[in-house]
């Protein structure tokens, strides 16, 4: 049977056969009747017809009576991503009905809260090209109270910790940037003002060169080269201008300078002055 045969159950099944293989080391019926509901007969159909596809990546053991990753192991049904596996993890130990596959354990970050009324009129605005005023609470000190703005909104984005919508702002007559979580309110959907096309810096991109920070020793930088998978120790980093701001945050490279230890931010940006240019461009 080839792969491109399998019925969508199968292949979720072979999937799961892989990623127990590779990442946990070995596995047995019993791993698949647990996840899956399915009876043992079926288990063991299942794990004969993987080996039949692919019989140099499993090898059973009479004595452990499991069935054990080989050196020849190539992936056919799953992507051999780390960051997929990890996060699979973290979901898993955040859900208390599942069990654990590994000890795993995530900084609890507070969440920023986002009514859902609010996001579904910005969707639809996006979806139509509209306006909508939203009842927004700025952290300018000369606005310290919410007030109504028509914002014409085109795009969501995300620093990783918060999101915000792009928007053409009725009242500043230019693009910006509003946190979904500050809008406490919406009302009467109108009009747009401006398309994302019309957005310079949300279209415009500019490459960051980052490169191990120079204070470290030569080992060190070496190992900071091959952890970001720099290539002649720089990486090459390609960013909206509009969201080079939040960028240079999330890394924490707007504090590079001040760190006492280097260890504390182990890439700069090499291109910094043309960088600085760029955000201050942007965000004017």
């Amino acid at each position: 049977m080839a792969a491109t045969e399998l019925k969508w159950a199968t292949e979720q099944r072979f999937q799961f056969i892989e990623y127990q293989a590779f990442w946990l080391g070995s596995l047995n019926r019993v791993d698949l009747t647990s996840h899956f509901g399915i009876s043992v007969p079926q288990a063991s159909k299942d794990i004969a017809a993987y080996q039949s596809l692919h019989p140099q990546n499993i090898k059973y053991d009479h004595s452990e009576k499991r069935y054990f990753v080989t050196k020849e192991f190539a992936p056919h049904f799953i992507e051999l991503k780390p960051d997929v596996f990890l996060n699979g993890l973290l979901r898993e130990a955040d859900d208390c009905q599942n069990p654990v596959l590994l000890p795993t354990e995530g900084i609890p970050i507070p969440k920023r809260l986002i009514d859902p009324f609010v996001l579904q009129s910005l969707t639809e605005c996006i979806a139509t090209n509209q306006s909508v005023e939203i009842l927004y609470q700025s952290m300018s000190s000369n606005k310290p109270d919410a007030i109504w703005r028509r914002i014409t909104p085109h795009s969501f984005a995300t620093d990783g910790l918060r999101w915000h919508t792009r928007a053409y702002c009725h009242i500043d007559q230019k693009f910006k940037d509003f946190l979904i979580s500050r809008c406490l309110g919406s009302r009467e959907p109108g009009a747009s003002a401006a398309s994302v096309h019309d957005d310079i810096y949300w279209n415009k991109s500019f490459e960051i060169r980052l490169v191990p920070n120079p204070a470290l020793s030569t080992s060190q930088k070496r190992v900071v080269a091959t952890d970001y998978g720099m290539r002649d120790a720089r990486l090459t980093v390609s960013t909206r201008m509009a969201m080079l701001y939040y960028f240079e945050k999330r890394l924490r490279l707007d504090v590079a300078h001040l760190m006492d230890d280097p260890g504390e931010c182990p890439v700069i940006i090499e291109n910094k002055s043309a960088f600085d240019a760029a955000v201050e461009e942007a965000t004017k």
